[in-house]
C-alpha cells in the first residue's frame, strides 16, 4: 500500500511539473519572421507574486490594436550598426535589436521609426535566459551610447534583475483563462546621460507566458522617470494577446508543420505585385491573408482544403485601393502559421 502511495505522489508531481511553462528556445525564443498581435488596453496593477495565483484581468479595458514584427535585421537601416543582431522587433515603427541563441536573449540596440535615433548597447542587456521558469532569477549590468543623427548624444547604464516571481491561473477579456501561467518579472534601473543632463529611470515590466503560444499573453509597464531638478514623471502601458488556445499544455510549434515546407514572398520590395508561393506536402486545409501593420485584415486571398502541392497566388495593396506601405502575409496550415512581411513601394 506504501508503494502504491508513493508512485501515485511521483506521478503526481510529474504531472504537475510538466504543466507548469518553462521557457525555451525553441518554444519562446525571438525568431525571425513571425509577427506578435496585441491590443493596447488601460493599465492595472499586476496583482500577487508567488504559486498558485488567480489574475482577474477579464475587465480590461481595449484601446487599440498593434502588431509586433519579427524580422531578420540584415534588410533594416540599422543592419550595419548591430552587427551581432540576428532578430529585429519592429513595434509602432521602432525597431529594438537581438542576438538571439539557445542560451539567451540579448538586447543589442534600438532605433527609431525614421533611423536618426538608435542607441547602441556597448554591454548588452539580457532580456531572458533559458531554461527559465518559477523560482528562476538573474540579474546583471548593461551600458550604451545614444546616438542622434550619427553624433554621439550621450550615455546609458544601468542594473537589471529578472525573476520568474508567480505562476497560476490568468483570466482576460472574451472569458480566455489560461492555467499554469508563468509572469516574469523585470526590473531595469538605469541612469540616462543626454546634452550633459542626468535622468535616472526605473522600468518595472511583467509578462505572462503559457506554454502554448511564443510571445508573452499579458504585459504590463511600469516607468518612473527622476530628473535633475526633482520633477518626477510615470508613465504606465498595457497590452494582452487575443489568442484562444484549446490545450495551453501543448507547445505550439509556429516554426514548423508536416504539411507546410516553405513561403516565399517576391519580389520583396514590389511595385506592383508580389508572388507569394508556398508547398504542401499533404492535403490540408488552409488560410492565406494580408493585414496591414496595425493588424486589421485587409484581404482574405484564400480560405479552404488545398490539395498537396506549389501554391501560386498574388497580392496588390493598389488593386483593392490602398496605399503602398507595409503589409504582413500570414499563412495558417493546421494550427501553425509562418508570416512573411512585404512591403509595397
Amino acid at each position: 500500500m506504501k508503494k502504491l502511495y508513493l508512485t501515485l505522489v511521483c506521478v503526481a508531481l510529474s504531472i504537475a511539473i510538466n504543466a507548469q511553462t518553462v521557457l525555451r528556445y525553441e518554444t519562446h525564443g525571438l525568431v525571425a519572421e513571425h509577427i506578435n498581435e496585441m491590443k493596447i488596453t488601460t493599465f492595472v496593477e499586476p496583482g500577487a507574486a508567488g504559486k498558485n495565483v488567480v489574475w482577474d484581468f477579464r475587465e480590461l479595458k481595449l484601446n487599440n490594436d498593434f502588431v509586433g514584427i519579427l524580422d531578420n535585421p540584415t534588410t533594416s537601416k540599422g543592419s550595419g550598426i548591430f552587427t551581432e543582431s540576428n532578430a529585429r522587433l519592429e513595434e509602432f515603427g521602432n525597431s529594438f535589436f537581438f542576438k538571439s541563441t539557445k542560451k539567451a536573449i540579448e538586447q543589442h540596440g534600438f532605433m527609431s521609426a525614421n533611423g536618426n535615433t538608435y542607441i547602441l548597447y556597448d554591454k548588452p542587456f539580457v532580456k531572458m535566459s533559458y531554461p527559465f521558469r518559477y523560482g528562476s532569477a538573474y540579474n546583471g549590468s548593461f551600458n550604451a551610447t545614444y546616438f542622434s543623427a550619427q553624433k554621439q548624444l550621450g550615455d546609458i547604464s544601468g542594473t537589471y534583475t529578472v525573476e520568474g516571481d508567480a505562476h497560476g491561473t490568468l483570466m482576460l477579456p472574451g472569458n480566455m483563462v489560461y492555467e499554469n501561467a508563468l509572469r516574469v518579472k523585470e526590473v531595469k534601473k538605469y541612469e540616462q546621460i543626454l546634452n550633459n543632463r542626468s535622468y535616472n529611470i526605473e522600468t518595472i515590466t511583467y509578462r505572462w507566458y503559457v506554454n502554448g503560444h511564443r510571445f508573452p499573453i499579458l504585459v504590463l509597464i511600469q516607468s518612473n522617470t527622476l530628473y535633475q531638478d526633482g520633477r518626477s514623471f510615470t508613465s504606465n502601458q498595457a497590452a494582452y494577446n487575443p489568442i484562444a488556445l484549446s490545450d495551453a499544455t501543448n507547445p505550439l510549434n509556429i516554426d514548423r508543420n508536416e504539411a507546410l515546407t516553405s513561403l516565399e514572398t517576391y519580389p520583396n520590395p514590389y511595385h506592383d505585385f508580389v508572388n507569394i508561393r508556398f508547398n504542401l506536402t499533404t492535403d490540408t486545409q488552409v488560410n492565406l491573408s494580408v493585414y496591414d501593420v496595425t493588424g486589421k485584415l485587409v484581404r482574405v486571398l484564400y480560405n479552404g482544403s488545398e490539395t498537396a502541392g506549389d501554391k501560386h497566388y498574388q497580392f496588390s495593396a493598389k488593386d483593392i485601393s490602398l496605399n503602398p506601405g507595409a503589409y504582413i502575409v500570414k499563412l495558417k496550415v493546421e494550427g501553425s502559421e509562418i508570416s512573411r512581411r512585404i512591403l509595397e513601394l
